[in-house]
């Protein structure tokens, strides 16, 4: 897999702005908790904040940045670089399932298989004429996974066609789809970015290079731990939840 990875500045410009916008996050948390009543809710906006220091970064490096909607609700940015034509997404890696990466994997335990983010899979689609190495897709030494069938909410008809027209801009537009990743440890530090190839075929996200050890500047003091320690355990992304994707009119 190593024909697709990013150039090194790509790669520690990512790395970097993740690791920075998570800090702004934390910043953000202290501010509201020491200014707000309440201010619990602010914990679902942290993807938000990597996702808006990666969009300043990248514009240096030849990237641009597409505001999107996976499901009803919840929006995330696309990011692309013109000249190769490669577009990549940030996902947290605590509901990142490698081996079905359109269905979510769920922190909480049990049996809840998550919900399926057939928009991944959708985009996955730019791949399907790529070679995927055969041999095993990560490095985490998991050995079984699980192939799901595609699924989606109900979209009115209106929308359908507008769908259809836009996976196949995509599919003209663009030669690659990466998955970016980012885990936060149990001092809730950014500990690992990994990278990732989706296949549509197998539904497995293929692992391409590990980027944690270009990781810096991202520990944590006291103040830092105690703003996030008391909602990490109990609150789950509403991003896990992401079903299908609509796609927002403006570019960013």
């Amino acid at each position: 897999m190593e024909q697709y990875k990013f150039k090194s500045e790509h790669s520690q410009m990512i790395v970097d702005a993740i690791v920075e916008g998570y800090r702004d996050y934390i910043e953000h948390r202290k501010d509201r908790k020491k200014n707000m009543k309440i201010s619990s809710a602010f914990a679902w906006t942290k993807g938000n904040f990597i996702e808006s220091k990666i969009a300043d970064f990248c514009v240096e490096q030849g990237f641009t940045h597409k505001k999107s909607k996976a499901g009803l609700t919840w929006d995330y940015l696309q990011f692309t670089h013109e000249d190769s034509k490669v577009l990549f997404l940030i996902k947290n890696a605590a509901y990142f399932n490698e081996y079905s990466f359109s269905r979510a994997k769920l922190p909480t335990g049990g049996d809840n298989k998550g919900a399926l983010r057939t928009y991944l899979h959708d985009l996955s689609k730019i791949n399907k004429d790529l070679e995927f190495s055969l041999t095993q897709p990560s490095s985490t030494g998991q050995d079984k996974f699980e192939r799901v069938e595609q699924l989606c909410l109900p979209i009115p008809e209106s929308q359908v066609s507008r769908v259809k027209e836009e996976l196949e801009h995509f599919a003209s537009t663009y030669n690659e789809f990466h998955i970016l990743t980012y885990a936060i440890d149990e001092a809730f530090q950014i500990s690992r970015i990994q990278h990732y190839l989706p296949n549509p075929h197998d539904n497995i996200a293929y692992f391409i290079e590990d980027l944690s050890d270009r990781i810096s500047g991202a520990e944590l003091n006291d103040s830092d731990r105690e703003v996030l320690a008391p909602d990490m355990e109990d609150i789950v992304d509403p991003a896990a939840y992401d079903i299908q994707i609509l796609e927002e009119e403006q570019w960013g």
